[in-house]
């Protein structure tokens, strides 16, 4: 496809030229006066470079290049700059832009920057489309890794900046979003990869045999225990130890972890000597940890301890661009699993599986594909094949189809949740950033505050005086 470039300048002369140049060299153009019009052309558009005024009323380059990085992570920006606003287009760069001009823009600068800039984009979409086949090919997760949505590639960035580090991960979602993929992907990338990866389901073990099943027991320590027994801690010693549903742990557990956590050393049950123990800790739960320490049931310091990155892996109503993707993967693995020639899905099944809401996530979604994969009786997956709640979807007349600019709602959710819901999602593609989400969203920093910050007696939590909106959005 012809690229799209989008030039965008308070001025429409400078808009007018620019135009003209581009298209000369057979490119598609799309013209913004503001960063706000700019942000309107990239929802509706596949962008592959944008060129910006650096000074401009309102939203200036800088801040519209942060939006597009977030809307468009794949997108280069240019920027247009003064020689008395050079440094300022420098910064700029080290936070994502392509290159800067200098005014007045020469036409082969300025042609030269953007194709190349093009090329770097394209070339980026490939590498992206490759290491998605590739990680689909050879992930022995059964793809459970494997996503291309903008809030699932910011998960994977941070477990890759976390892994090689020391620091403890704590993992939060929903079951079935793939804490425990997340958790060996922190490990395999790590210095640790060579070492053990021990997980342990916290919620699974009787809360009288935790403390051994982690910090192993002295022969005699409580009855029935016959002998020295080494526990998951010291056998994940030089690896990774997996935490799983931390939050399901007693209070005298978490007061052993938390020492171990703070010296690296434990104690076996029944044992007075202190054992040192190289190990690092990934935990994982689906409960909200700040909650539960609000309510006594959860150690605050353990907590502080533990949350030093803190990943949440989205559910999968959040990344619905990534079903289609995981629903072939799993097809493909099953197929060969079971010896059977399924080569894909009817589009009504195809329909089904973007409607349902999948509330249990990834591995609910698995399970649907291995059932159909099992009893299809041709060489595509047809709806009559899927679970009864996936089935329902494919009737449900007029249930939006799954996509990136798609969030799905269940009918009877009232309008005032609906909003808060959109916030909160772009608030996950911002990471925080209220001003960035506001931009975003054409609404006023101060309209998130009012939205989502209330205490826990309803009332309206004030913004600092920086986050005020500007004159004329009150």
């Amino acid at each position: 496809m012809t690229p799209l470039v989008l030039i965008v300048d308070d001025e429409k002369p400078n808009l007018e030229s620019l135009a003209r140049i581009f298209q000369r060299e057979g490119w598609r153009v799309a013209l913004a006066e503001s960063g706000t019009a700019a942000l309107e052309v990239l929802r509706r558009e596949r962008v592959s470079a944008v060129v910006t005024d650096l000074m401009m009323p309102g939203m200036s380059g800088e801040e519209l290049l942060r939006a597009v990085k977030t809307l468009s992570p794949e997108t280069e920006v240019v920027l247009m700059t003064a020689y008395g606003t050079v440094e300022t287009a420098v910064a700029a760069m080290k936070e994502g832009a392509y290159d800067f001009i200098t005014k007045p823009v020469k036409r082969h600068a300025i042609v030269k920057s953007v194709r190349q800039a093009i090329e770097r984009a394209s070339l980026v979409a490939e590498n992206r489309a490759l290491r998605a086949q590739l990680a689909e090919l050879s992930s022995g997760a059964v793809g459970g890794l494997l996503g291309d949505a903008p809030a699932f590639r910011a998960v994977l960035d941070t477990l890759r900046q976390a892994a090689p580090t020391s620091a403890t991960v704590l993992l939060t979602g929903e079951s079935g979003t793939g804490k425990e993929l997340a958790a060996r992907l922190v490990h395999d990338l790590s210095t640790r990869a060579a070492g053990p990866f021990v997980p342990i389901n916290c919620a699974a073990i009787p809360e009288s045999l935790l403390e051994s099943e982690l910090f192993g027991h002295e022969k005699g320590a409580f009855t029935g225990a016959a002998a020295r027994k080494e526990g998951r801690f010291e056998r994940a010693h030089g690896g990774t130890l997996f935490l799983d549903e931390v939050g399901e742990m007693s209070p005298s557990v978490q007061v052993k972890l938390l020492r171990f956590l703070q010296d690296g050393v434990l104690e076996r049950v029944g044992g007075t000597e202190p054992i040192r123990v190289d190990v690092r800790v990934v935990a994982a739960t689906n409960k909200d940890l700040a909650a539960e320490v609000k309510a006594g049931r959860f150690r605050e310091d353990l907590f502080y301890r533990l949350d030093v990155v803190s990943v949440r892996l989205p559910p999968l109503r959040e990344r619905r661009e990534d079903v289609i993707l995981l629903a072939g993967a799993f097809l493909r693995r099953f197929a060969e699993a079971n010896a059977k020639a399924v080569s894909g899905f009817s589009p009504a099944a195809i329909a089904a599986i973007e409607r349902y809401a999948w509330p249990g996530n990834v591995r609910e979604l698995m399970h649907a594909v291995e059932r159909g994969v099992i009893l299809t009786r041709g060489e595509t997956v047809e709806v009559g094949d899927l679970p009864e709640a996936v089935r329902a979807a494919a009737g449900a007349a007029g249930a939006p189809a799954g996509g990136s600019a798609t969030l799905a709602v269940p009918l009877g959710t009232t309008l005032e949740e609906i909003e808060r819901l959109v916030i909160r999602r772009t608030l996950d593609h911002t990471r925080g950033d209220k001003n960035l989400a506001a931009q975003l969203l054409g609404i006023a920093a101060r309209t998130i505050y009012r939205k989502l910050d209330r205490d826990e007696e309803g009332r309206l939590v004030e913004p600092s005086p920086g986050d005020d909106e500007p004159d004329g959005e009150r």
